[in-house]
């Protein structure tokens, strides 16, 4: 029975003509019947859910294949009420870090039975404040928000007409959900790690425009750092960036030779950054781990193949993006059920230290 109902499809199909599949004309039917599993069992299989057995896992997804199969959008949003789109509004696709968040993101969401339209906020805070009302991100289901310009008194006046996540920020006003590593404890266990190593003239690469954030978490755990370990806190050894790029990088390590060229340790608040000031350190005749040693923040791919490779804090940004796009994706489902969910609040991810060669102790 299963056998002829298979080749009623393909034959079906063959009528249709021998484009008509690849243009869409299978329909979930047809892949149940060709699959030999129930409709809702292909629809599971479509939207990346359910506990399907990996043998019909295959035989369906290889269904899918055959027909060309490719779920009706339309008709799927207009039974659920939903587009099934997330917003992503981050500052640069261009910055390391925000690059590979995006891919994270787009993966989960694709896990979900989602896709994402991603839009870049520049680190304008306008734009960051106004994202519920940016016409781009209109009829997506919610929004995941990376901010570098909010504050919590932004976060406060900010109106939320959407499931709204913000990543890699840490916001305790109630209204909408959070989620970071413990940036604090990251920066002092940097610190630490370098003290331990011998430094003893730890300088930080921070963004700000004419100094760090004092509400910058990183910056606020090196100065902790420092203290803990007995070492001085000096205003020659922060250099502020107005970006983070490897450009920026580069000149702002450069400047801190010219300022502190006793230096032996730079903790960059950045992949990117860290990344330029080892060219700005070879530019400047310094050799890296011997002469100074540079820590970076963020775990991006560059910083394992980098010569010499990057010592740097993987802040979690895999589980960060995991639970915050299904977090949305609950709040964007309960919308149109009426569930109950908790009220927003900030979650928190792990971190871990990456050491590479960057920081090694220096050879006598």
């Amino acid at each position: 029975m299963v056998e002829g109902a298979r080749w009623a499809v393909r034959g079906r199909l063959s009528e249709a003509g021998a484009d008509s599949a690849a243009r869409g004309s299978a329909t979930l039917r047809d892949v149940a019947a060709l699959a030999g599993v129930s409709v809702s069992t292909v629809s599971n299989v479509a939207r990346g859910r359910g506990n399907v057995r990996e043998e019909t896992r295959r035989r369906v997804q290889d269904a899918i294949d055959e027909l060309g199969y490719r779920p009706n959008l339309a008709a799927r949003r207009l039974r659920s009420g939903r587009s099934h789109v997330l917003g992503l509004a981050l500052p640069s696709v261009t910055v390391p870090y925000f690059r590979e968040f995006a891919d994270s993101v787009l993966r989960e969401a694709q896990g979900h039975g989602m896709s994402v339209r991603i839009t870049q906020t520049h680190g304008d805070v306008r734009r960051e404040r106004g994202v519920c009302d940016d016409p781009y991100l209109r009829h997506v289901d919610g929004i995941l928000l990376v901010p570098v310009a909010l504050g919590q008194a932004d976060m406060r006046a900010l109106t939320v007409t959407k499931p709204l996540v913000v990543a890699t920020a840490s916001f305790t006003a109630g209204r909408v959900d959070s989620f970071d590593t413990d940036r604090f404890e990251a920066a002092r266990t940097v610190v630490a790690h370098l003290a331990a190593g011998g430094r003893r003239r730890i300088a930080a690469l921070a963004p700000g425009e004419a100094q760090p954030a004092e509400s910058d978490e990183r910056y606020l755990g090196y100065v902790a750092g420092l203290r803990d370990a007995g070492l001085p806190v000096s205003r020659r050894r922060v250099v502020s960036t107005e970006t983070v790029t490897f450009a920026a990088g580069a000149d702002a390590v450069r400047t801190l030779v010219g300022r502190a060229p006793d230096t032996d340790a730079v903790f960059a608040l950045g992949d990117a950054l860290a990344l330029g000031a080892l060219r700005g350190l070879r530019d400047a005749g310094r050799t890296v781990p011997g002469d100074v040693a540079v820590v970076g923040f963020g775990d991006v791919a560059q910083a394992a193949y980098c010569a010499p490779t990057l010592t740097t804090v993987d802040p979690g940004r895999e589980e960060m993006a995991h639970r915050a796009v299904s977090l949305l994706a609950e709040r964007a489902q309960a919308r149109t059920t009426g569930a109950v969910l908790p009220e927003p609040g900030h979650h928190t991810v792990g971190f871990r230290l990456v050491e590479r060669e960057s920081s090694a102790v220096a050879s006598e």
